[in-house]
């Protein structure tokens, strides 16, 4: 086939296709109804980037009609191998139509050869009568080389997988602030989510299986799926035993400090060698997919944020318990989720705190100012560790001149000053509940 019929075949395939039900993620959607900008998706393999688009269309559809719409995935065999003629096709496709407003999904968008400098050429002929939406499982989707030709003409939707509160309305259950306060049945059915939720994480695919095993078994799939298409074959990786270890020693050490030299002594202790350049080069790699993040501490001097390790986060808890060995430590992963429920909330301006003996594990800031210092602590019913805890806020505060600090848990509330540090504990499903 030429790429004409590649491309109308592609499109009839889509046009036949028939979605499921479809429930809503929160997104602001007048980034895609109101802005002429390119708005592009980005987000970890198996988040919902693809869902979030036909969530879009179907929007789009009740004002526009579906022929103003078109889905185009460039992951589809028939598209392979994907180039700009391809794209060219599908703006014809639209052009023969005379539709006033035209919308074009473009998934995967990674996989197309030179895509900037066609969307630069479309935006500034068609804005205002043709859309462009394009997703890709890499920050980088957008080559440094070629960035500036969309600079001012595009708009980036980072994609997670589902917060809890989205994770609750999956599972068909409404919680509103009255029965966060009142309500003891749905308090005790949001708990139990809650757990399924630490075990099995936040895929949306994953959410919807009711079978624990195909839980696993899905989450392990993905791991692949990362593991080869994205991170391996993308990036021309070819030390595969070398990758998959460290990306496991990762996972099995989510939410604790991370140096090169400590993930090159776990390589070494299982017979592989490797250097730290390469495992600097490794480690950047999972942030381009998504798959890992890594906090510095809270310092203004440069020496400081090389002196001290960074605490590694995953992109899904679930994810990790499929393919790290069985862990019980529920604070670690209740740590994790308080990380990725920051950063939903857009909020990339995260450190940790490090004192003379204590430490704070989360300091949000604007700039210079910092706003919060958040402590997690799954088991606080021990004196010593509520103790400790306690004492780790109330140093960061008096030196950073704040009033209050909070501790998330697994179930204590309560508020108590120390110091002339107000001190507030929740517990962790309530917490991620009043984020919505």
């Amino acid at each position: 086939m030429n790429e004409r019929e590649k491309i109308r075949s592609a499109i009839k395939e889509w046009q036949e296709r028939e979605n499921g039900e479809i429930k809503d993620r929160n997104v602001n959607f007048k980034l895609f109804e109101e802005l002429d900008h390119i708005i592009d998706i980005l987000g970890v393999r198996r988040s919902g980037k693809t869902y979030l688009m036909f969530m879009t269309i179907k929007k789009l559809e009740k004002e526009f009609g579906k022929d103003a719409i078109i889905y185009i995935n460039f992951e589809n065999k028939i598209l392979t191998p994907a180039s700009d003629r391809l794209l060219d096709e599908a703006l014809l496709y639209f052009l023969e139509r005379g539709y006033k407003k035209s919308f074009l999904f473009l998934d995967e968008i990674q996989n197309v050869k030179n895509w900037e400098r066609w969307a630069r050429t479309a935006y500034d002929s068609y804005k205002g009568k043709i859309k462009i939406i394009v997703s890709g499982s890499s920050s980088k989707i957008i080559r440094k080389d070629v960035a500036s030709l969309l600079t001012g003409r595009h708009v980036s939707v980072k994609l997670f997988p589902l917060s809890f509160s989205e994770y609750i309305e999956f599972g068909n259950l409404q919680i509103t602030k009255d029965d966060l306060l009142y309500s003891a049945k749905k308090q005790s059915i949001a708990k139990s989510m809650l757990d399924e939720y630490l075990r099995y994480g936040a895929f949306p695919e994953v959410c919807l299986e009711k079978n624990p095993q195909l839980k696993i078994e899905l989450l392990r799939a993905y791991y692949d799926d990362i593991l080869y298409r994205d991170v391996m074959e993308k990036h021309g990786i070819k030390e595969f035993a070398v990758m998959e270890n460290f990306m496991k020693f990762l996972f099995y050490n989510i939410s604790s400090y991370f140096s090169y030299k400590r993930g090159k002594e776990f390589l070494d202790s299982l017979g592989i060698s490797t250097s730290t350049r390469t495992l600097l080069k490794y480690t950047s790699v999972m942030e381009e997919v998504f798959l890992f993040f890594f906090v510095p501490v809270f310092s203004g001097k440069a020496r400081d944020h090389l002196r001290y390790p960074r605490k590694i986060y995953s992109i899904d808890a679930g994810l990790r318990n499929a393919v790290s060995p069985p862990s019980e430590d529920f604070g670690k992963i209740a740590e994790n989720i308080v990380y990725l429920e920051l950063r939903r909330n857009h909020l990339n301006e995260i450190n940790y705190w490090k004192g003379k003996s204590e430490e704070v594990d989360f300091l949000i800031r604007e700039g210079p100012k910092v706003r919060q210092i958040i402590q997690v602590c799954w088991d606080i019913s021990s004196k010593k560790t509520e103790q400790r805890e306690i004492r780790g806020l109330v140093n960061c505060a008096k030196e950073l001149g704040l009033r209050k600090g909070l501790v998330i848990t697994k179930d204590t509330e309560k508020e108590e000053k120390t110091d002339g540090v107000k001190i507030s504990f929740i517990p962790l499903w309530k917490w991620l509940l009043q984020k919505k």
